[in-house]
């Protein structure tokens, strides 16, 4: 079976988050979720360890999971997280819970998504001292313009654009419905990635 990196608790030494960073860079077909979540390495070198986890993760076809749970993570963080998930065709899942991911972070995050098609879940939940602001959620509707598979968002919205992003996820969700039971979904496809020539 398909093994799991184990659960990194506090005073997790560096060298076990190094280790399985190497075993993502070399595509290890083993390793296929990742969780750092709660990493005292991750707390206090987050920006240096996202890069070299985001480095890992844009040539891997393997990993589906990641949780990062409380670790620190922030703008800078999430902009080599956002590059990563514009490469990485293989994620399912980001957890993304309890950090301190600001709009600026999300709008980086945002911007991967635009060009990423394996991503089906994304957790923004419990952001330290966060309120997502009209740029960050307009750069989230900008992603479903071309992202079709993104079908769940995790986070607390203030916001009126909430009820036509819920209407994007929606749509994304529908899309793969039809997608699994062989119905066709051009009709509900963003405007630019419609074939006219398509059956409806």
């Amino acid at each position: 079976p398909a093994a799991v990196a184990p659960k990194r608790s506090w005073g997790t030494p560096t060298a076990s988050v190094a280790d399985t960073i190497a075993r993502i860079a070399s595509n290890d077909s083993t390793l296929t979720s990742v969780d750092f979540s709660n990493s005292a390495s991750f707390q206090m070198r987050h920006d240096e360890l996202a890069a070299q986890l985001a480095d890992a993760l844009s040539g891997n076809t393997h990993v589906t999971d990641v949780c990062l749970v409380n670790c620190n993570l922030g703008q800078i963080a999430c902009e080599s997280l956002g590059r990563a998930l514009s490469k990485n065709g293989s994620v399912k899942s980001l957890n993304l819970e309890k950090n301190c991911v600001n709009p600026e972070g999300a709008s980086a995050i945002a911007l991967g998504l635009a060009q990423n098609k394996s991503l089906l879940t994304l957790n923004l939940m419990n952001q330290k001292n966060c309120r997502w602001g009209d740029k960050c959620l307009d750069d989230f509707l900008t992603l479903f313009q071309t992202n079709t598979t993104l079908v769940k968002i995790m986070w607390r919205l203030e916001s009126r654009k909430s009820f036509a992003l819920n209407k994007m996820v929606t749509r994304n969700n529908e899309i793969e419905r039809r997608k699994k039971c062989g119905i066709p979904y051009n009709d509900i496809l963003p405007s630019s990635l419609q074939d006219p020539n398509a059956p409806r």
